[in-house]
């Protein structure tokens, strides 16, 4: 047990504990002691404790409780009345609270007996401002708390923030509270729902508030009994109010209130529209203000409640799950709460945002996404449930099939019998004269889900090297771990047993996640079903867009077992056809013309294949017969060298994304020599590629950010703490610049949600506006239902071409290189595609898709 005196006093009032790697004084001084005594807390008053953990960070809570039992008798002796605890988990244990997080800016009671008089605080340890600075707001709320506390004026968090509400349940009082809200240029908006499933829920309560201390709270539909007069009249107000409408979240608010409000049924697509164009026409989203505002590569966290906390405190009724567990009254206030706070993080974060120019990024990318997204989270998926059911059994099948394999398999039956017999003699030891036989143990099976037994499996039992980690540091034995595993054997029956793992994990995933989501879609009128995800603006530090519910950016790519049983669960409903267009090598073109490489510019400027070019510089040893200079004998590769050129992919998608020689070992299991040599060939290969991302990591150093596509920025905290580019830069600030540079690459997805945004408008301007509806943005494809009529999908072909060829950004203009993609037909499903080509007249259309469900026909047959 570690301590540190301040100033040597007869007692303290406070007592700093901190693990023992933050017990530094003059680090405590700096970081916690010197704003203590701005505050009127002076060093005198404050001790420092270390806190214990165990080997390799642990700390269970049995060590923690000793170690207190040790440390809380002496603080008693010392006169200490408060525990300022700059450790979550022993926060937990002295408070008994579940959670940390909320916490901050609060003063417990200890929890533990004996020591009911002392209070505990919450401080984050300083040591994480490296990782992350945005600790420091938690750090000073804090020490605000202590002091506030030893100064007598301590005041819960979020008490009286509310100056003045009206809570209305009257339908007839309604009308003019909603008529006296006009007068005000903004309103704060939030909605209380039974579900987060817009189908199933109309609006139980919603709140508008007009500051951050006032605001009303209207009581709609009586949780499941819709109130079609209250209804009306908020449509009403949705139509006729000219100011500024502030949501956080909007997606989820106005899914909603367009649902509830506008749309007659669930297709109806002229309701869904007009809801569209009326709630999107004048908003803000304190959401996507925060994420521009705090992006960065250590994360952030976009919550409402979050972000509000310092404000409102921790009002959360525990995650309200089901509204109607509480009741109208606590309803109605954490409702308007929610507008409250919103107004409160606008304010924190818009002028921060404009400041930190990105503006134009919320104006012409983010916010005009929103109307895309609402648009295609309320239309949904086209799912087949037939398909999806028949996609069920072939799964089951095929796990079960795999559980077989398993079974009969010599290496799984000796990896079973050692557990068996280890497991045994863990019992027996533990006896005196009885012994079990080993037969007791017959219950212990194979089990690919149990992490403990594939790590022992493969890092014990057959020895492979440890190539990784989980984020707790443990062996990671995932699907993506197994396939490069692969490479790291020559014995084909482990090889197979590998395979096999592979298919049972990637079955049991596809079963779990994909299957059972598509089993919740949601029949219409029209007998089909449709599947309703999120799309997310702020998942991602590049900007690109994520998915949940399910994910759809990890839906099964070309090349896995299941890609293709997948899509066929996706078939447009009667009248209507499926189709979709991904941009071409967008990714790959971007990196060319943004960095200007000649070795990437050629591959489109002279025609040279990409892996063929990559391949030569990598074993140009071994094609002794091939000329650098000549885009036929390059090219001819494809041909000549086909097992080399297939060998240059994996290295080269390590390579790309800031991996090293190591990256391509595990992967490939190639010797350590040759990973070395293709690491240095591909950096000699893209030596303009690595100066230019050089450049803007060196930059970072000095602004603290980088900036990527259409001006979004990229905080890099750790970058900007650390002296790059030397043996003694920290790993954190290495991995954060690969992270960096991803992105400088990875934001150009944003010209996906550019090219949607650029459609819709012209889609609404046209006489097609209720005929193409986009369903899905995946990656960098974007996927639509179409009327099944040739001059419907003429236009689309047309439009949604030039609409992705767009290439006014001035990084990635160029004279020869552009950008775009094919629209293509999906039919009888999502699995078979039939690419059109662009800008042709109806008929060159028709004999396109003629000939291409004619060529499916022979290889149909053909198989």
């Amino acid at each position: 047990m570690q301590h540190i005196i301040f100033q040597n006093a007869d007692s303290y009032d406070v007592a700093l504990l901190i693990k023992s790697t933050g017990l530094i004084k003059p680090k405590l001084e700096e970081h916690y002691l010197n704003y203590l005594s701005t505050k009127g807390v002076k060093p005198k008053q404050v001790i420092g404790f270390d806190l214990l953990y165990g080997p390799k960070n642990k700390c269970p809570v049995k060590l923690q409780k000793a170690y207190l039992e040790d440390l809380l008798p002496i603080l008693k002796e010392q006169g200490v009345s408060v525990l300022a605890v700059a450790d979550a988990a022993y926060f937990k244990t002295l408070t008994k609270e579940r959670k940390a997080e909320p916490h901050y800016g609060y003063v417990l009671p200890c929890a533990l007996s004996g020591y009911e008089h002392m209070k505990v605080v919450l401080l984050p340890n300083y040591q994480g401002l490296f990782y992350n600075p945005d600790l420091q707001d938690k750090i000073t709320m804090g020490l605000d708390t202590i002091a506030s506390y030893m100064n007598g004026n301590y005041q819960e968090l979020g008490a009286n923030i509310i100056h003045s509400y009206l809570y209305v349940y009257n339908p007839n009082e309604v009308f003019s509270v909603l008529q006296d809200l006009k007068q005000y240029d903004k309103l704060t908006v939030d909605t209380e729902t039974l579900s987060l499933k817009f189908w199933e829920t109309g609006i139980v309560t919603i709140a508008f508030a007009w500051d951050k201390h006032n605001g009303v709270t209207i009581w709609c539909d009586d949780y499941e009994n819709p109130n079609s007069q209250v209804r009306q009249m908020l449509k009403d107000f949705f139509f006729t109010y000219t100011g500024t409408l502030i949501y956080h979240n909007a997606n989820f608010d106005m899914k909603i209130i367009i649902n509830t409000l506008f749309m007659q049924h669930l297709l109806d697509e002229v309701g869904k529209q007009e809801g569209i164009e009326v709630l999107t026409r004048n908003f803000e989203d304190t959401k996507l203000i925060t994420y521009l505002a705090t992006n960065s590569t250590t994360g952030n966290n976009l919550s409402l409640k979050y972000q509000a906390h310092e404000f409102a405190g921790n009002y959360a009724q525990d995650d309200i799950d089901d509204i109607r567990k509480i009741s109208k009254e606590e309803l109605v206030e954490y409702n308007l709460v929610d507008c409250l706070s919103t107004w409160y993080v606008y304010e924190k974060h818009y002028d921060n945002m404009v400041k930190d120019d990105q503006l134009d990024v919320y104006e012409t990318i983010f916010k005009p996404s929103v109307r895309v997204i609402l648009q295609m989270e309320l239309t949904g998926m086209p799912v087949y449930m037939p398909n999806v059911k028949k996609a069920r059994k072939r799964l089951e099948r095929d796990i079960k099939n795999s559980e077989v394999y398993f079974k009969n398999h010599p290496v799984i039956q000796n990896f079973v019998y050692c557990l068996r017999e280890e497991e045994c003699n863990k019992a027996n030891a533990k006896l005196k004269t009885k012994v079990k036989p080993l037969s007791d143990f017959n219950y212990i099976e194979f089990n690919p889900n149990s992490n403990p037994q594939m790590q022992k499996l493969f890092y014990e039992h057959i020895g492979f090297p440890v190539i990784d980690k989980t984020d707790t540091g443990a062996p990671a034995c995932g699907a993506d771990t197994l396939r490069k595993l692969i490479n790291h054997t020559e014995d084909d029956s482990i090889k197979q047993v590998i395979e096999e793992i592979i298919n049972w994990l990637d079955a049991n995933k596809i079963l779990g996640t994909f299957i059972k989501a598509f089993e919740g879609a949601v029949k219409k009128d029209d007998g089909h079903w449709y599947l309703h995800g999120n799309f997310n603006l702020g998942g991602t530090v590049s900007g690109r867009l994520s998915s949940s519910g399910p994910n759809m950016q990890n839906i099964p790519s070309t090349g896995n077992k299941y890609a293709k049983l997948v899509k066929m669960c996706f078939a447009a409903p009667p009248g209507w056809v499926f189709m979709g267009a991904d941009f071409a090598s967008l990714e790959d073109r971007i990196s060319a013309l943004t960095t200007k490489d000649p070795n990437k510019l050629k591959v489109y400027t002279d025609g040279f294949d990409g892996h063929c070019l990559r391949a030569y510089y990598y074993f140009k040893d071994k094609m002794p017969d091939i000329d650098p200079g000549s885009v036929e004998s390059i090219n001819s590769i494809a041909e000549k060298y086909k097992a080399l050129r297939q060998k240059s992919k994996t290295p080269t998608f390590a390579l790309t994304y800031g991996g090293t020689w190591i990256a391509i070992v595990q992967q490939t299991g190639l010797p350590e020599n040759e990973a070395k040599a293709i690491e240095k060939n591909y950096h000699e290969m893209y030596v303009v590629s690595d100066e230019w991302v050089k450049e803007k990591i060196d930059q970072a150093a000095i602004d603290g950010f980088v900036t990527v596509a259409f001006g979004l920025r990229v905080r890099t905290p750790k970058i900007k703490q650390s002296l790059m580019n030397t043996k003694r830069t920290p790993y954190e600030a290495i991995a954060e610049g690969r992270t960096a540079g991803n992105a400088l690459g990875q934001s150009y997805g944003m010209l996906n949600n550019r090219a949607g945004i650029d459609l819709q408008e012209r889609c609404f301007d046209s006489d097609f506006r209720y005929d193409i509806l986009p369903v899905a943005h995946i990656h960098d494809a974007q996927y639509f239902l179409v009327r099944d009529d040739i001059d419907t999908v003429k236009w689309l072909n047309d439009n949604l071409v030039q609409c992705m060829e767009w290439q006014e950004l001035p990084e990635i203009q160029h004279p020869e290189v552009g950008l775009g993609g094919n629209l293509s037909l999906f039919f009888p499903t999502w699995a078979e595609e039939v690419e059109l080509p662009n800008f042709v007249e109806p008929d060159e259309i028709k004999t396109a898709i003629q000939i291409g469900l004619q060529k499916q026909e022979e290889e149909k047959q053909a198989a």
